[in-house]
C-alpha cells in the first residue's frame, strides 16, 4: 500500500572555536530570542502562554519567509508553533506547521573526542573541545518532507555559522 506520509533525518555537526567553553556554548544555545533569529527566513515571532502537558517548554508562534515552497501549497509566508525545551546539553525544538508538518530538531553540545570520525570535520590542531550536533527528523507528507528537507540542508551552514559568530563575538564567557 503507498503512503503519502514520510518521515526524513539530518545529521548536521559544526565544531565550535577552539576555548569555548560548555557553559558558553550552552548559554548561547538556550537563548531562545537568539536561536530563533539565526533563521534566515525569519518574518517575526511572539511568545505563547505555557502549554500544561509541556509547562518546561517555551511556546512561541513564528512566522517565516517561505519563497521556495511550490506555488499554491503555501503563501510566501507561513506561521507555525515552536516549542523550545532546554536540556543538561542543548535543546529539543518541535515545529507543529500547517499540512501535518511535524519537525523534531535536536540541538546538543557534546565532545569533540566522543563523536564518530566522520562527525569530526577538521584537523586536530583546529579542533575545539565542543561540537555542536543536530538531529532533525521531518514527518508530513511526501511533497513536504521534501521541500522542507531541502530548506533544511540549504540553511544549516549559515545557521550553525551564525551562532559561531554570537559565541565569538560575545565577550562574556560564564
Amino acid at each position: 500500500m503507498f503512503s503519502l506520509s514520510t518521515t526524513a533525518t539530518l545529521h548536521h555537526v559544526t565544531n565550535l572555536p577552539v576555548g569555548t567553553t560548555f557553559q558558553h556554548a550552552l548559554a548561547h544555545l538556550q537563548n531562545h530570542d537568539l536561536l530563533i533569529r539565526l533563521d534566515p527566513e525569519l518574518a517575526h515571532y511572539e511568545s505563547l502562554p505555557p502549554d500544561p502537558a509541556n509547562p518546561q517548554a517555551k511556546r512561541y508562534k513564528v512566522t517565516d519567509h517561505m519563497h521556495t515552497l511550490p506555488k499554491g501549497l503555501w503563501d510566501t509566508t507561513v506561521t507555525f508553533e515552536a516549542e523550545i525545551t532546554n536540556t543538561e546539553d542543548g535543546i529539543i525544538w518541535v515545529i507543529k506547521a500547517p499540512l501535518g508538518l511535524l519537525q523534531r530538531t535536536t540541538w546538543r553540545l557534546l565532545k569533540t573526542e566522543t563523536l564518530a570520525k566522520e562527525d569530526v570535520g577538521v584537523m586536530e590542531g583546529e579542533r575545539g573541545e565542543w561540537s555542536l550536533v543536530e538531529d532533525v527528523e521531518i514527518s508530513a507528507n511526501r511533497i513536504l518532507v521534501g521541500t522542507v528537507r531541502g530548506k533544511c540542508e540549504e540553511n544549516w551552514r549559515g545557521i550553525h555559522g551564525r551562532y559561531i559568530g554570537h559565541l565569538k563575538d560575545d565577550p562574556v564567557r560564564p
